[in-house]
């Protein structure tokens, strides 16, 4: 049973904390097992802090409580040691910069699945599955997210509107229909114009769902249904947004294909003709 990388959210968040909730961590990366026997005053005690801010720390990473804390910690306690992330040097072989690439990309993702929580997937899954239809949004690299949201969803039968213009975008949101999703994509959770467009779209009743990094981040605070990836402290040479376009693009597939599964046999079905029709269109 995953205990939803508790690990890796402290890892995620460490050097955003306050230095007290710093030394909360630290000691819980240094001995999980040892933790895991203290009270939350022990812990306090152990890390040269109060219980209050072991408890302020708790909140910080999603947990309810030092209990729970402890509870999720003890699932994961075999988790192999977190590696970290690895920047390109000067003068690299392709090799190694093969190696570092795949490394940084499978250790994001891995952490970002288990950071998915599986009822909240389900919930959102459900308002696709009821909403007429979907507009999504995102700038820079997070429009290849939301492209990709459009394309998957439009190809099994769903109407996907994804449009870059946030100007032309606002005037759509006022007349969406009942039960219509916003679905928007901001790594930091800070981007203007997507909170912006959260404000018009829960104005106008849509239901809204935000995909941002892991973290107490505007977005997540503002939509009624939050995804998050987790938070990779990418190096310096993040070409691209790299490592958390990989994370956002398996939260779309899980996603993806929780939805589709509620429906498999129809989903293989559109699948199937809009390939064949893309082939006939090609000839």
């Amino acid at each position: 049973m995953s205990g939803e990388n508790i690990q890796g959210r402290i890892i995620s968040l460490l050097d955003v904390l306050p230095k007290s909730e710093q030394k909360i961590g630290n000691a819980i990366l240094e001995d999980p097992a040892k933790v895991i026997d203290m009270t939350a005053a022990e812990l306090a005690n152990y890390a040269g802090t109060s219980p209050a801010t072991v408890i302020r720390f708790c909140k910080k990473i999603d947990v309810s409580s030092f209990t729970q804390l402890k509870v999720r910690l003890s699932a994961e306690i075999e988790t192999p040691v977190y590696e970290g992330y690895s920047d390109i040097t000067a003068n690299e072989s392709v090799d190694e910069i093969k190696t570092k690439l795949l490394g940084n990309a499978y250790q994001s993702m891995q952490e970002t699945v288990a950071l998915l929580n599986e009822e909240r997937v389900e919930t959102i899954v459900d308002l696709l599955v009821a909403a007429p239809i979907i507009y999504v949004f995102g700038i820079g690299a997070s429009y290849l997210v939301a492209e990709n949201i459009a394309q998957k969803w439009n190809r099994i039968g769903k109407t996907v509107v994804c449009v870059q213009d946030s100007h032309v975008l606002v005037t759509i949101l006022v007349s969406a229909p009942k039960d219509a999703v916003f679905f928007c994509v901001s790594h930091s959770g800070e981007t203007k114009e997507v909170l912006r467009l959260v404000d018009v779209a829960k104005k106008h009743q849509l239901k809204t769902i935000g995909l941002s990094q892991f973290g107490n981040n505007t977005l997540t605070n503002k939509v009624a249904y939050s995804l998050q990836t987790v938070r990779s402290n990418e190096a310096v040479l993040r070409s691209a947004a790299t490592t958390s376009l990989h994370d956002q693009f398996i939260v779309v597939d899980v996603l993806f294909y929780a939805y589709a599964s509620r429906n498999f046999d129809r989903t293989l079905e559109m699948i199937q003709e809009s390939k064949a029709e893309v082939r006939t269109y090609e000839k």
